[in-house]
């Protein structure tokens, strides 16, 4: 699955230049004259966000794999116009290919945002076309279903995901006197042993034992774990600046004071690496919530590290949760052949990643690589891959910790799901850094983050009445 920084690699911008039709006028389905291909005429379907040049991905075996089985569909893949790679991040391309009447017929996006991409017209919505095919929605996690849903509307539907958990060196624990069999399951403790955990050297660290914002835990995190909220049920009111959030965010700099501060512990992990490199695995670094993707690296560069994993602390010491991002396939409006696309973002959620993880798992054995496939939202395929790649590994500490991360999906929850999902999580990470360095109080920092995307917000509902109803 393709690793999730959110705030790096999407680019959905807030305010589009061209608003299409909302969504109240966006309904195109199967029933409308959908170019489908006419009996006998082999339908091409054109992807964006699928590279078959990947090396080692199995992409394109996946795709001439679809091609073998649907003699009357050609999945073809298309970089983006003006760029030569296949990420369709950049929303503008695709706008102005749906304005031009030359929309791709399938493309690939980012989850949390399907939404706020739908709701700008770009997407048309499947339900009829699940209804038609009679497609169980049931075999994926609940939330990524949600995730893709808008008033009363499927979007897209889920594919790769991720979540996260507590990783900790148990070395390190049993050098600072702490049980490495207990990690620790409320705040306070994380704070506890974060400072028995660091080892000074002299203006810096030879070793630090927890860095809140570090890895991928985010603002959000600790906020779901205090019963925070973003928006509220109705999606139309902004609760950055709730007493929960106050209070999450207070927890993050706490956990940079205690250090130092943020300016210290920043220039420090400045130096970080990935890959071999990696703070976590180079000892450097004795607990980081991160995602699941790295136990990939960790079993390639660090297969005897003993460590172990554990759900991230909440306040309490209970009610344990985590949060999950991924990656989705929709279907644009306008696209040609939607009937035939349907088919390959079906295929693309259920049976292909089969054919993709099979010739990824050769590849990484002709390069003496233990293989790890990318999870799904999909919790059959997910079933399959955990019996094919992960029951065979001979790593019990790595097998483990897999295993920990795939049922931990059961108690994550999806990004907001809002028409300015973008401007909200982007305002919620200037939050921690304007937070931690102490550029005012956590209370005014938030009141003005959510003052800002509140604005937006009523714009959009301002503009989109429609849907109110």
């Amino acid at each position: 699955m393709t690793k999730m920084k959110l705030a790096v690699k999407v680019a959905i911008p807030t305010m589009l230049a061209v608003y299409l039709a909302g969504c109240g006028s966006s309904g195109q389905s199967a029933n409308d004259s959908d170019g489908s291909a006419d009996k006998g005429e082999k339908a091409e379907v054109v992807v964006w966000g699928l590279d078959p040049l990947s090396v080692g991905s199995g992409n394109k075996e996946m795709i001439d794999e679809f091609n073998k089985q649907h003699p009357g569909i050609k999945l073809v893949t298309q970089a983006m116009p003006g760029s030569s790679g296949y990420d369709t991040q950049d929303l503008s391309k695709l706008t102005a290919a749906i304005a031009s009447g030359s929309p791709p017929d399938v493309v690939n996006l980012n989850g949390p945002f399907i939404m706020e991409v739908a709701s700008r017209g770009i997407l048309m919505p499947l339900n009829d076309l699940i209804d038609s095919s009679g497609f169980d929605l049931s075999r994926f996690y609940d939330y990524t279903i949600k995730e893709m849903s808008f008033k009363g509307q499927v979007w897209g539907l889920p594919a790769g995901m991720d979540d996260r958990v507590l990783y900790y060196n148990k070395d390190m624990f049993k050098q600072a006197g702490l049980d490495p069999d207990k990690p620790p399951t409320t705040w306070d403790e994380l704070l506890d042993y974060s400072k028995k955990l660091t080892v000074p050297s002299g203006d810096s660290f030879k070793q630090i034992g927890f860095l809140p914002n570090f890895g991928n835990s985010w603002f959000y995190l600790y906020s779901i774990q205090n019963n925070g909220k973003f928006l509220d049920d109705e999606g139309k009111k902004v609760l950055l600046n709730s007493p929960e959030n106050v209070a999450a965010l207070d927890f993050m700099v706490k956990g940079y004071d205690l250090l130092g501060g943020a300016k210290k512990t920043n220039a420090y992990s400045s130096s970080f690496q990935s890959g071999a490199n990696d703070p976590f695995l180079s000892g450097k670094l004795a607990m980081v919530i991160n995602g699941n993707w790295v136990l990939s690296d960790l079993l390639r560069f660090s297969p005897n590290l003993n460590f172990g994993v554990a759900m991230p602390p909440t306040p309490t010491g209970g009610d344990f949760k985590t949060w999950s991002g991924g990656w989705a396939w929709g279907v644009p409006k306008g696209a040609k052949h939607p009937k035939e696309a349907f088919e390959v973002v079906k295929w693309l959620t259920t049976e292909g990643p089969k054919y993709q993880a099979e010739a990824a798992a050769k590849y990484n054995a002709a390069q003496s690589r233990t293989y790890i496939p990318n999870w799904t939202a999909n919790i059959d395929l997910n079933d399959y891959l955990n019996k094919t790649y992960i029951e065979p590994l001979q790593n019990a500490n790595v097998k483990s910790a897999i295993d920990f991360t795939v049922k931990a999906m059961e108690k994550s929850v999806s990004l907001p799901v809002s028409p300015v999902g973008q401007l909200l999580w982007s305002e919620h990470a200037r939050a921690i850094d304007e937070a931690i360095y102490h550029n005012g109080s956590t209370q005014e920092i938030l009141d003005k983050a959510n003052a800002k995307v509140q604005a937006e917000l009523d714009k959009f509902w301002a503009n989109n009445t429609s849907l109110s109803k």
